[in-house]
């Protein structure tokens, strides 16, 4: 979904922080009481004048977590 939206021009965020609030969120989106929500995902066009925007965190060299071959 997130490749997709950027593909149409939007951004997106992931937000673990939706999780603890699984309760109020399962009956807005008539979603079982044995399932819960452990994710979410903000959708929308970036405001890049916004100083949130621009934070971009430490990432691990790609090299140190993936192995191609041929």
């Amino acid at each position: 979904i997130m490749v997709a939206a950027r593909g149409r021009g939007l951004h997106t965020c992931p937000q673990a922080a939706f999780a603890p609030y699984h309760r109020q969120i399962r009956p807005v989106l008539n979603i079982p009481d044995e399932e819960i929500v452990v994710c979410g995902m903000a959708l929308g066009y970036e405001d890049k004048s916004k100083p949130e925007n621009e934070f971009r965190t430490d990432r691990a060299p790609l090299e140190d977590w993936v192995t191609f071959s041929e």
